[in-house]
Order: C-alpha cells, then sequence, then structure tokens
C-alpha cells in the first residue's frame, strides 16, 4: 500500500513538472515573438510571490505554534537538496533548492482543537498577511508602473490559500500528510489523530 502511494505521489511530482515546464516553454516562446519585456517581469514577480508565500506560510505555522507553547523541531522552507541550515534555539531551520512548499514540524503536535486549528489555519493567515502588506504598501511605495509587478505576487497568495485549504493527502519532508484543508476537515469529524473526540 505504501508503495502504491510512493508511486502516485512521484507521478503527481512528474505532472506538475511536465505542466510548468510546458508553461514555461509556452511563455518563452510568446516573449520571443513579441519582444514584449513583461513577461519575464511578471514571471520574475511571480517567483517572488511564490518564494514570499512559501516563507509567510511557513512562517505564521511557526508563529502561531510559539503563540500556542507548541514546541517546534523543524522548519523547512522549499523541497529538494538543502542550500543551507540554521538553528535559533531548539528550531531547526532548512532552506532548500525549489521554493514550492514548506513545512512546519512540531513535536508533539498540538491535541487541543483550538490549538491544532489555530496551527492549522496559521499558514493561510501568513499568506493573508503578505496580500495586505503588499496591497498597503504598494501604492505608498512603488510607483505607479511598478503596480502591475506586484499583482502577481498578491495572485500567488490567494493561489496558496486555495491550494492549502483543498483537502488532499500530500507528502512533507518524507511523511505522508494531509493540506492544512484536510487536516482541518479530518478535526472537524474528530478523527484527526490525537484530536480528542
Amino acid at each position: 500500500m505504501a508503495a502504491a502511494h510512493e508511486r502516485t505521489d512521484g507521478l503527481a511530482r512528474w505532472v506538475v513538472l511536465v505542466a510548468l515546464l510546458c508553461l514555461a516553454i509556452v511563455l518563452i516562446c510568446v516573449w520571443v515573438l513579441t519582444r514584449d519585456y513583461w513577461i519575464p517581469a511578471v514571471l520574475a514577480s511571480s517567483a517572488v510571490g511564490l518564494a514570499a508565500g512559501i516563507a509567510c506560510h511557513e512562517f505564521g505555522h511557526l508563529l502561531c505554534a510559539l503563540l500556542l507553547s507548541v514546541p517546534v523541531q523543524l522548519v523547512s522552507i522549499g523541497i529538494g537538496p538543502v542550500l543551507g541550515r540554521g538553528q535559533i534555539g531548539k528550531i531547526r531551520f532548512e532552506l532548500r533548492a525549489v521554493p514550492c512548499a514548506g513545512f512546519v514540524r512540531c513535536c508533539p503536535q498540538p491535541i487541543v482543537r483550538r490549538s491544532m486549528l489555530l496551527f492549522l489555519l496559521g499558514g493561510v493567515l501568513g499568506n493573508a498577511a503578505l496580500i495586505g502588506l503588499v496591497s498597503a504598501l504598494a501604492p505608498a511605495v512603488v510607483p505607479d508602473p511598478g503596480h502591475d509587478y506586484l499583482r502577481p505576487i498578491v495572485l500567488v497568495q490567494y493561489y496558496f490559500i486555495i491550494v492549502n485549504l483543498a483537502p488532499f493527502w500530500t507528502t512533507a519532508g518524507g511523511v505522508r500528510t494531509g493540506t492544512d484543508g484536510l487536516q482541518l476537515l479530518l478535526l472537524a469529524a474528530g478523527t484527526m489523530r490525537g484530536a480528542p473526540r
């Protein structure tokens, strides 16, 4: 059974990579044919939004865990090979090569329903905070033509919120787990491991 899940996860990763590669090829072809330079600028701002979104999402989980006095072992931003490691107190931090996912490992997991609810919503709250920050500061700090390049950063945050609240199984840090949305559903149903019924 575990081997079937690993094959499915590997296939899903390849499908996502191939889809992203096809999208990149189409965008590069459009850019080369039209000689319009807004396309690479939008792609760059989307990449910045992706990296900032992952960081804000994971730090939202971290902040909620710290507010709840839940011990955090590891905060990992990105997937793939580790580019850098660090430690602050008892919390280890990892920066990985591809900034398209991340996770916060608590030990033990929060077992009180309200604590788990706040911890799970912390990531989405981190993305919402970034939306608010970009929306509030953009008109005051960035000149008018630059606003077009900040919109992709905000759109990527909405994407993160939707994807993280969608209920499905995934793998984080080599451990099969549910997305925040799936864990919220399991918590609401009282079937989450460690959650009191």
